[in-house]
């Protein structure tokens, strides 16, 4: 097991390295000259003069390789450089927008978990039965609808209509609601057949037989024999989906005026903010690669088959 988690500890820092030349390449390759936009953001005449002035400060003459090894370097201590926009650190506005986006995926995971659970319990415990065709038609549903009409929806239903959660602002938890639905819907969908389908298999094994021959009724042998052996299935499936949710952060958090790190994503890639961009890249990358790290140690605990694999 030790070897397993040695193994994966290597191929993380690999694909950390792998991520953040993609950002330093994906931004370097940009169209354009930089020096020219960030003389023209200064609000300065971007004379050839100014704009080579411009150019030696920021580096853009060293070869590539050193760009990027000092660029990486700084990273690694905490310190994306300045924002060509603003003129301020990039690391001084990022703790409060991970704060935002943390809080927005974090409840969106946990709200698409329930969710998820409930829809698929809720079609095994009736099998091809009216519920399960129902929480069947829900999970297409959700799985089928784009999260920004999702969000459109919530705000239109729950904010303008009924005015029970307000439609916009990091606030209170009154203002997290409809974020966070917004973001689980379409991962709960997907979880929630997950769920089904693996209890469906679950069902049919052996062990089941030999649990009703005991007098176990069929929720005591979802709950005590069956959701023991999807749990390694279903952590993988909300791993890959909280990866996705980073995705739909950019989305869903200037839909709802949040501040956190995917609406700053948008702005840097607006005004061409290259290491605004640089670092929301690297940050998404890392989130992804973490969790799904995070997730193989814990199929590895739920799972003795893999526990006995690597033994």
């Amino acid at each position: 097991m030790i070897h397993f988690i040695s193994k994966r500890l290597r191929h993380s820092l690999v694909l950390l390295f792998m991520a953040s030349l993609v950002c330093f390449t994906l931004v370097v390759s940009a169209p354009g000259n930089v020096a020219v936009l960030i003389a023209e953001l200064r609000g300065a005449v971007a004379t050839p003069g100014y704009v080579e002035k411009v150019a030696e400060e920021i580096g853009l003459h060293k070869p590539l390789l050193m760009r990027y090894a000092g660029w990486l370097g700084d990273a690694v201590r905490g310190d994306f450089g300045i924002s060509y926009r603003t003129g301020q650190e990039v690391s001084a506005d990022l703790p409060k927008r991970m704060l935002v986006t943390g809080t927005l995926i974090g409840g969106s995971g946990v709200v698409a978990t329930l969710l998820g659970l409930a829809l698929g319990f809720l079609g095994a415990f009736w099998p091809y039965r009216l519920p399960d065709r129902v929480s069947r038609g829900l999970a297409l549903l959700g799985a089928s609808t784009p999260t920004f009409f999702v969000g459109a929806l919530m705000i239109y239903g729950f904010s303008v209509t009924f005015q029970l959660f307000p439609s916009f602002g990091f606030g209170g938890p009154e203002s997290w609601v409809l974020p966070w639905v917004t973001v689980a819907v379409l991962p709960a969908a997907v979880l929630s057949r997950v769920v089904r389908v693996g209890l469906e298999e679950a069902m049919a094994s052996p062990f089941v037989l030999t649990a009703k021959s005991k007098g176990l009724g069929r929720t005591a042998i979802l709950f005590r024999d069956a959701l023991p052996n999807i749990i390694p299935v279903f952590i993988n499936a909300l791993g890959t989906q909280i990866g996705l949710m980073t995705a739909t952060a950019i989305i869903v958090e200037p839909l709802f005026a949040w501040q956190g790190v995917g609406d700053y994503f948008l702005q840097g890639v607006k005004f061409r903010d290259f290491m605004v961009v640089q670092a929301c890249l690297l940050i998404f990358l890392a989130f992804f690669i973490v969790v799904n790290l995070i997730v193989d140690l814990a199929v590895l605990m739920t799972d003795p088959r893999i526990r006995r694999q690597w033994s």
